[in-house]
């Protein structure tokens, strides 16, 4: 057994999980790795780097018994002192990081309609790691939860009111565990108060925003009540192609379906 306590981290998509085991003292990664291609015959798990085991139709409760299975065998498993799942979409129930109870899984089950692809994925993983692991602690850490302090001139659209009154439509931003840590090591490394200072955070990768920080907290971020708003992506349109969708939907155009997806997974770089 490792003396030292370790921390297991999940990021449960929807069709890999990605993890990190964390050593307390030093946050020093022991181990790391991801297992894709979830539910089908190619599943893997890959462990730092290494050649990829074959977990062909897994589901995430599989993957996450072998990945336990991994843990076991570098005498890590008894030193989990806490397990750390990361949530998409903490609407506004969320403002910060919370100890998982039955009722945070309802909670978080009452928000998922908002970012059904991932939320669906992380509350997957939630109740396999439960499972495999029943005496450890887990927390929730939600990727809209810095986004939380933005004023309503930030987070309301341009939009009738009803849409925000009575369906909840609004900014809530994305990325934020990402631009949280990256303010807060700026402040560290250019020796800067939070009180006095202002930042722009880039968060720059196939999904992409921009964050505007203020004494410390998220006062405005590109990204909108979902992750297709904001910088052109990868394969995310960004700003201003609502026009150009509802156009495209009016008459025998595709239905809405076709133009989220498209939206999501065929725009931005690769359109």
């Amino acid at each position: 057994m490792n003396e030292f306590p370790v921390v297991l981290v999940i990021n449960c998509g929807s069709s890999s999980i990605k993890f990190s085991v964390l050593d307390v003292a030093t946050c020093d990664v022991l181990m790391a790795g991801i297992a894709d291609g979830m539910n089908t015959e190619n599943a893997f798990l890959s462990i730092n780097g290494d050649k990829p085991i074959n977990l062909s139709h897994s589901n995430y409760e599989d993957a996450l018994k072998a990945i336990a299975f991994e843990l076991e065998k570098r005498d890590l498993t008894d030193s989990v002192a806490l397990i750390g799942h990361r949530i998409a979409h903490g609407g506004e129930l969320f403002t910060q990081s919370v100890i998982i109870t039955d009722e945070i899984i309802d909670n978080i089950r009452r928000v998922s309609p908002l970012a059904p692809l991932h939320n669906y994925a992380n509350l997957s993983g939630i109740d396999a790691a439960r499972h495999l692991f029943p005496a450890v602690r887990q927390v929730a850490v939600f990727d809209t939860s810095f986004h939380q302090t933005l004023a309503p001139e930030a987070y309301l659209y341009g939009l009738p009111w009803e849409y925000f009154s009575s369906l909840g439509v609004r900014r809530y931003g994305f990325h934020g565990t990402s631009h949280r840590y990256v303010s807060r090591r700026a402040y560290e490394l250019l020796d800067l108060g939070e009180k006095i200072s202002g930042l722009i955070v880039a968060h720059l990768g196939n999904g992409a925003s921009i964050c505007a920080v203020r004494n410390g907290q998220s006062v405005d971020t590109s990204m909108g009540m979902t992750p297709l708003e904001g910088l052109m992506m990868g394969t995310r349109s960004g700003v201003g192609a609502f026009g150009a969708m509802a156009w495209s939907a009016q008459d025998a155009g595709p239905p809405v379906s076709d133009l989220e997806r498209g939206g999501r997974s065929a725009s931005g770089s690769r359109g």
